[in-house]
């Protein structure tokens, strides 16, 4: 059999697989891909999901490393490895991929509001507050990036700040308004 048909079916039937909730056996065929075609991009970041999934942070930070040097300009997988970066506490680490994503796609608001989490648990939260503003400001009607935006600016101490961030987003989201009444107490006096 041609290695690029085995390559593609051993892809095929392992996301068929992880269709079906078999994810560790996904992973088995996507090894056995890998094994004979180590720089496989596709399988390298599928794998790299799965084993993030399990907790194998250590494989799949290896392998999203691999793809992102595979094809340096792929923000997805630039924000994958910053996540995954994340999730293990190396915030510095993270920001510079979630910078390199944003370098490679500009609108990726997710890659914004990845670096504001890891400045603000950093302890950086006039860089967290611009990180969030950017992500608000290209997706504006995600609550989440306001919400962490206005937790800034309440460490900040800056309440004006955390209420004009609250009267945006009480028009198109109350129950994230409503957190926001708890946690910061906007929209009191």
């Amino acid at each position: 059999m041609p290695a690029s048909l085995r390559s593609f079916l051993l892809f095929r039937y392992a996301q068929f697989l992880a269709v079906f909730g078999l994810r560790a056996r996904a992973l088995e065929f996507l090894e056995l891909l890998l094994q004979g075609e180590p720089n496989h991009r596709r399988a390298l970041t599928f794998s790299a999901f799965i084993d993030a999934q399990f907790g194998r942070y250590d494989a799949a930070i290896r392998k999203f490393t691999r793809a992102a040097e595979l094809k340096p300009v792929d923000g997805d997988t630039l924000f994958n490895l910053g996540f995954t970066l994340q999730q293990v506490g190396r915030h510095e680490e993270a920001i510079a991929r979630f910078q390199q994503a944003t370098d490679a796609n500009p609108n990726l608001d997710r890659a914004w509001y990845g670096m504001g989490i890891s400045f603000d648990k950093l302890g950086r939260y006039e860089q967290a507050a611009e990180k969030f503003k950017e992500a608000a400001r290209i997706q504006p009607f995600n609550p989440y990036a306001g919400y962490h935006l206005a937790s800034a600016w309440s460490k900040l101490g800056r309440r004006d700040m955390v209420e004009a961030e609250y009267q945006r987003i009480k028009g198109f989201d109350p129950k994230v308004a409503a957190q926001m009444e708890r946690d910061f107490g906007a929209g009191r006096p």
